[in-house]
């Protein structure tokens, strides 16, 4: 059996971009399975465009999988959520793990 660990983003808590891609280079080589990040169009906290970050990170990192931690279909044209989502799979060679939801009432 195998066991493996992901690592879910709900804000943007780095000083700036590089910190960002350097903790990704230190999950991406050691040895964690995956990243997550939070859908969240409009928050108080710092955060990043979720499929942004899908794209970013299927050209930015070798090994490690990442998907979005539920994407916001309430929010989103689901065509091109589709669309973003095939084309950000098929870039990172099978990589991106999408998850679909409705969002929560709170994000309304």
């Amino acid at each position: 059996m195998t066991i493996s660990a992901g690592i879910g983003i709900a804000n943007f808590s780095f000083d700036d971009n590089r910190g960002f891609w350097k903790w990704v280079d230190l999950c991406d080589s050691g040895g964690v399975d995956s990243i997550w990040q939070s859908d969240r169009i409009i928050s108080t906290d710092a955060n990043l465009e979720c499929m942004s970050v899908m794209a970013a990170l299927a050209g930015g990192t070798k090994r490690i999988k990442f998907g979005m931690n539920v994407a916001s279909l309430g929010l989103r044209d689901p065509v091109l959520t589709a669309k973003q989502c095939a084309t950000i799979d098929v870039l990172s060679d099978g990589r991106l793990l999408p998850a679909f939801g409705i969002g929560s009432s709170r994000s309304r």
